[in-house]
C-alpha cells in the first residue's frame, strides 16, 4: 500500500566526505513531509534514507523504487556534469 506520494527530488550537493545529499518531498495524506537521502559512490554506489524515512516506509512497496529513482537521478546529474565539462574544454 502506497502511504506517501513523492512530489519532488532535490539535489543538495556534496559534503567534504564525498557523500551526495538529496531531499525528497512527499505528500502524506495531504501533508507535505521531507526526508533526506545520501548517495555514496566511492566504491559500490548506494543510497541510504534517513532513519525516520526507513521507519515510516518499512515494508512499503514503493520504497525500493524511490531508492532506484534517487540513484538514477544521481547518475544523470553526473553524466550532465561531465558533458558540461567536456563542452567547456572544447570551447
Amino acid at each position: 500500500m502506497l502511504t506517501m506520494q513523492p512530489l519532488m527530488l532535490i539535489a543538495e550537493g556534496q559534503d567534504a566526505q564525498g557523500l551526495h545529499h538529496y531531499r525528497v518531498r512527499f505528500d502524506q495524506s495531504g501533508t507535505e513531509v521531507e526526508y533526506s537521502f545520501t548517495v555514496d559512490d566511492s566504491d559500490i554506489v548506494c543510497a541510504k534514507g534517513e532513519d525516520e524515512f526507513v521507519k515510516a516506509t518499512f515494508c512499503d512497496p514503493f520504497a525500493p523504487a524511490l531508492y532506484q529513482a534517487t540513484l538514477k537521478f544521481h547518475k544523470a546529474r553526473e553524466v550532465a556534469s561531465a558533458a558540461q565539462q567536456d563542452i567547456a574544454k572544447s570551447a
